[in-house]
């Protein structure tokens, strides 16, 4: 039996006025047709619905039975008919996105803000990572996308890019008071925090045959945005990061010295090529591209288009 949304509501349209000719003008079909409907409805159900005279319908015992299940049946489909609506524009639905901490910090807050505004049926999980660990992220599927640099195995991952944020060096200004650039062979006079070999930084220094690598080594090594930012404010050390990272409302009130010459960090939106995203994660994704030139950043980062 294939019961139509269009057979439920002429039923329950019909039921509600017990006249044919009210019910075909709120239906905007004829009586004749209206008649014809029902009664093949009547026959594929094997029962019938209405008794019916020369001046009113009224509902037969099995119709008075079938009415309430009539309406919850019409009310599922409209909202089932609303669930996919919405599934498919990005309206619901969950998304699971990694994030650089840098990204996560700057970024994202001022994206998600506006997001879960206007997408309140999306369950959105960010999760913090580094580089390496983002890409694995991403290959592997346990999440939807990824923001960062690549780093590892990429072959089955696409890429758009975001940003190109060069590096420089954050200290407080009162404890090293640097220029606006630095060059790499003065940094061998200041106490350089380390990062650890599988951030993009270090990646990315590593790429360029920076010395600045080997400068790091005898510093303390920290494994967070938060405790570059804590242990260059308390004047433990100079940290190594990227204009992005410096553009944390830590940062504001210490001082940023862009490298020279320059090494740029970017920034791409990395998912699985073999997968289409599913609408909600299409949906962020599409937000932060359109979001990402209204966030204020450091003057030197350079955004994608």
């Amino acid at each position: 039996m294939n019961l139509t949304q269009r057979q439920l509501h002429m039923f329950v349209t019909t039921a509600a006025l017990c006249n044919i000719s009210r019910a075909s003008e709120v239906l905007c079909i004829s009586q004749p047709a209206l008649t014809r409907a029902l009664q093949e409805f009547e026959s594929q159900l094997e029962a019938p619905l209405f008794v019916r005279s020369t001046r009113k319908m009224a509902l037969t015992p099995e119709g008075e039975r079938f009415l309430p299940v009539a309406r919850r049946l019409l009310n599922d489909l409209v909202e089932a008919a609303a669930l996919v609506r919405e599934d498919a524009s990005g309206q619901r639905g969950s998304v699971v996105v990694a994030v650089g901490e840098a990204f996560g910090c700057t970024v994202m807050p001022v994206i998600l803000d506006a997001f879960v505004k206007t997408h309140p049926g999306v369950r959105v999980r960010v999760v913090a990572d580094n580089s390496q660990g983002i890409t694995r992220a991403v290959a592997q599927g346990a999440v939807d996308f990824g923001i960062g640099s690549p780093v590892g195995q990429t072959a089955a991952l696409s890429f758009v890019r975001l940003l190109s944020a060069p590096l420089g060096v954050l200290a407080h200004p009162q404890i090293h008071r640097l220029k606006a650039t630095v060059g790499v062979d003065e940094l061998g006079a200041l106490p350089l925090l380390k990062e650890g070999p599988d951030t993009s930084i270090a990646h990315v220094l590593s790429t360029h045959g920076s010395e600045v690598v080997a400068q790091m080594e005898k510093g303390v090594e920290v494994s967070s945005l938060a405790l570059q930012l804590s242990m260059a404010r308390a004047g433990v050390g100079v940290a190594v990061m990227s204009a992005l990272g410096a553009s944390h409302r830590e940062a504001a009130d210490m001082r940023f010295s862009l490298l020279k010459p320059t090494v740029e960090r970017e920034v791409f939106v990395m998912r699985r090529r073999d997968r289409l995203l599913p609408s909600a994660a299409r949906a962020l994704k599409d937000a932060i591209l359109q979001g990402l030139p209204h966030v204020p950043l450091h003057p030197s980062i350079r955004r994608a288009g």
